[in-house]
């Protein structure tokens, strides 16, 4: 079968290229990056670099494919203040519409993502639910799943420099937070370092990483489903504190707790380290629907009937030989 991939070489896309090849497919990967031309082709696949913006350049990309994998590209939220995630998913996703049809590609499996089932209130998530309805206008001939992943396991890198002690726990807020749950006795005996969020102790989360992400893809590009559906995709499912828990072991912290900040005091720290208010407002709001159980509620009533083979047990091994290289 002939795939076009979207993602570069990243996370997700890297692993699933390899695994496609393995099977015998014949990939194409999309790229915005001239640079990643020879490992691309190092992988077996065939590149194809430009933007997928631009409607002429995807359309040639994905001429003469089977299949198409697609995926929007991570946002830059605390870099582009005047980030306007709705247009970009818009204008992308019809590009991918656009492009599906010219080639008359029959399957398509396209990342969203959990809370994509909410026109609101998934807050930084949101445009998943716009890109799903955009796709889901393609013609019935068409076979479409949505591929919703859970929490991905790498984005607990981001708590590094608070387990560290670092950034919010400089703070006054931080270092009274610290003591509430520590007191006195954890300074004396060396403890640094919490992890804090408006979500968190015993809200319980399915975790997700990105290698059985790529193995579910695959699963999808090579089975007869047909129509419109949706598909979920977690590896693990544990409270926050069970991860700090986790975490805190693999790192030499057995202490580590992960406690529950106001929604106040989260969207003020997302604002230090750089996001715009309205970005910082949408991080928040995606936090406290994962804290109210809304953003899995879905998830939870769909769940996949296996979870993924890699667990939060074996992230943890990655994550303590980085934190130790930082």
């Amino acid at each position: 079968m002939k795939i076009v991939v979207t993602g570069s070489v990243g996370n997700i896309s890297k692993p699933l290229v390899i695994k496609l090849i393995t099977q015998g497919h014949e990939v194409t990967v999309v790229s915005s990056t001239e640079s990643r031309k020879d490992e691309i082709e190092k992988l077996g696949a065939k590149a194809a670099i430009g933007k997928i913006e631009d409607i002429a350049f995807l359309s040639k990309a994905f001429a003469g494919q089977d299949a198409a994998y697609c995926m929007i590209p991570p946002f830059n939220f605390f870099g582009e203040r005047d980030l306007d995630c709705r247009k970009k998913t818009s204008d992308i996703c019809n590009n991918y519409f656009q492009a599906i049809q010219t080639a008359g590609i029959k399957k398509v499996i396209h990342l969203s993502s959990v809370g994509a089932e909410k026109p609101a209130g998934a807050g930084v998530l949101d445009f998943h639910y716009l890109a799903e309805s955009i796709l889901k206008g393609l013609p019935s001939d068409v076979n479409v799943t949505h591929l919703r992943p859970a929490s991905f396991d790498y984005n607990l890198y981001a708590f590094t420099d608070m387990i560290k002690g670092n950034g919010f726990l400089k703070s006054i807020i931080g270092k009274l937070i610290y003591l509430k749950h520590y007191g006195f006795k954890g300074l004396l005996k060396g403890y640094s370092g919490i992890i804090l969020s408006n979500y968190g102790e015993s809200d319980k989360i399915a975790w997700v990483s990105p290698i059985d992400i790529a193995s579910a893809i695959a699963d999808v590009i090579n089975d007869e489903q047909k129509g419109k559906i949706v598909k979920y995709v977690a590896s693990d499912e544990l409270t926050c504190q069970e991860i700090a828990t986790i975490l805190g072991n693999a790192i030499g912290k057995p202490y580590l707790e992960w406690v529950l900040i106001s929604d106040q005091q989260m969207t003020d720290a997302f604002i230090k380290i750089g996001a715009s208010e309205t970005n910082a407002k949408a991080f928040t709001e995606m936090n406290a629907a994962i804290h109210h159980g809304s953003l899995f509620k879905e998830y939870f009533k769909n769940r996949p009937a296996k979870l993924g083979n890699v667990k939060i047990q074996d992230f943890a091994k990655d994550f303590a030989s980085k934190y130790s290289a930082e």
